[in-house]
């Protein structure tokens, strides 16, 4: 930084009256009247270090009169507050609008050099931008609101109108496929006792109707082995349905409404019946 000290004191001698820059050409103060009252109200503003003020009197003053005088003052007041590329901006401009000569001309040029290097030891301490290359996930420079991801509206699927609002029961509940396997196989099972059941009843209604009594035996001991038959797939079907029940009712004890099923079999042997609220 000393050599940007050493020639900003050679160019405050250079200037008169203790100003950022008012005099001499390419130092010429503005023709008009309105950019000399900027001017000199930024010169103000600079001397008492309020950098960011000067810098909007100096733009409004190149705005009514465009002087190489704006573009030297801004590089002056942006190099103070550090902002090096509109600093250097403004002084190439000078140079090449201006045409400084002599030792304005050197001081303008050790200022650049100085802030070029200062931009570049930046970049060299900035860490690397690259796409991260180890197993690691990059950490993401945005705050995380929410786990979930982002998306559009959601629309309720008509497969689930209706449906528990607490999440997971449905899943639990409607998707138990062991337990709805059981129940399924027990229905199949009652069904095909009754089929033996009404079968059995057929037969002993043939039986009876029958005037030999060797065929009459004959379908009355075929009607009891399909009773019999019907009597044990019964008994199965009601166990393999009961655990099947009791399965889905305890993966999805908590989903409302409560859901119920009963199984019977007629007084008279002739069906199956299953009711309930599912």
């Amino acid at each position: 930084m000393y050599p940007m000290v050493r020639w900003g004191l050679i160019v405050t001698c250079l200037v008169a009256l203790g100003g950022v820059a008012t005099a001499g050409n390419p130092l010429a103060r503005p023709a008009k009247t309105e950019a000399r009252d900027h001017l000199d109200r930024g010169n103000r503003l600079y001397n008492t270090r309020s950098f960011e003020a000067a810098i909007e009197e100096f733009k409004a003053g190149a705005l009514v009169e465009s002087a190489p005088v704006f573009d030297y003052n801004l590089g002056q007041a942006y190099r103070q507050l550090g902002k090096y590329k509109d600093a250097i901006w403004h002084y190439n401009r000078f140079v090449n609008y201006g045409q400084p000569t002599g030792e304005l001309r050197d001081a303008v040029q050790a200022f650049l050099k100085e802030m070029r290097a200062q931009l570049e030891n930046r970049a060299q301490s900035m860490p690397p931008t690259e796409p991260a290359t180890s197993s690691e996930p990059a950490a993401s420079s945005e705050p995380a609101a929410s786990s979930e991801p982002t998306r559009g509206p959601m629309t309720a699927d008509p497969a689930f109108i209706g449906t528990s609002p607490t999440p997971g029961l449905a899943d639990r509940g409607g998707h138990d496929w062991f337990g709805w396997g059981l129940t399924g196989s027990g229905v199949v099972a009652m069904a095909s006792a009754g089929v033996l059941f009404l079968r059995a009843s057929s037969l002993r209604d043939q039986a009876n109707l029958d005037l030999n009594s060797r065929q009459r035996d004959e379908l009355h001991d075929e009607a009891g082995t399909r009773s019999t038959i019907g009597t044990v797939i019964g008994i199965g079907g009601i166990a393999l349905m009961a655990a099947g029940v009791v399965k889905l009712l305890v993966s999805s004890h908590e989903a409302a409404p409560a859901r119920s099923m009963h199984v019977d079999i007629g007084t008279d042997g002739r069906g199956v019946f299953v009711f309930g609220q599912f």
